[in-house]
């Protein structure tokens, strides 16, 4: 099967790169889907792009330096080759991502891809470990669900990536001339840890 053509995005605020425009099809009649059963239901299929969310356990806030090493485990993801990475945000009490998973290998002729949760429990897994060392505890880090979501065109992918930049702000948590350190894409940094985000990440809306 043929892959669609590159595609940029171009959106304000911010732009990310995407390597492969997403079909409009519902994931629930696509014969590529593949369906996880958890305690929520999980559709995927390659070349597809996800925006992921998860919080912190009972809603526990993250000190920055907390923050810090959320956001370098998302980075070491995609240094990985997981995951090719479109925008990471790590509020307080929940994290932000935007990704496209990618080829883990090939069994039998058939290509394999990263899988939602294995990427997703590489993150929590590592972050949790290191936050509890940090904090000198045991005990859980972040809740065990996390809420994932296809992208289903080219405009859900413009749509998604500006509301999770804008997130900061819209959610009070930064002023309004502030910076977030905790936000990243691909224009607002390429050093693969956390870097003052706030320049050219947020512009007010205008509805």
């Amino acid at each position: 099967m043929n892959s669609p053509s590159p595609a940029s995005i171009s959106v304000f605020p911010g732009r990310a790169r995407a390597s492969r425009a997403v079909s409009g099809a519902s994931p629930e009649t696509s014969s590529e889907t593949h369906y996880a059963k958890r305690r929520l239901p999980h559709f995927q299929r390659p070349w597809s792009k996800y925006a992921v969310a998860f919080s912190t356990h009972k809603r526990n806030k993250l000190t920055p330096s907390e923050r810090d090493i959320v956001l370098r485990s998302a980075l070491r993801s995609q240094e990985r080759g997981q995951c090719e990475l479109y925008v990471a945000c790590v509020m307080p009490d929940h994290v932000h991502l935007l990704f496209e998973p990618q080829i883990k290998g090939d069994d039998d002729g058939m290509t394999v891809f990263w899988s939602l949760s294995e990427i997703l429990h590489g993150i929590k897994s590592s972050t949790a470990h290191r936050i509890n060392k940090a904090r000198g505890k045991t005990g859980p880090v972040w809740e065990k669900e996390s809420f994932d979501r296809l992208i289903r065109s080219e405009t859900d992918l413009q749509e998604k990536f500006a509301s999770i930049s804008r997130n900061p702000w819209d959610s009070n948590v930064a002023e309004q001339n502030e910076d977030y350190p905790w936000l990243w894409t691909h224009e607002i940094s390429s050093a693969g840890a956390p870097k003052t985000a706030r320049r050219g990440a947020y512009a007010p809306r205008t509805e």
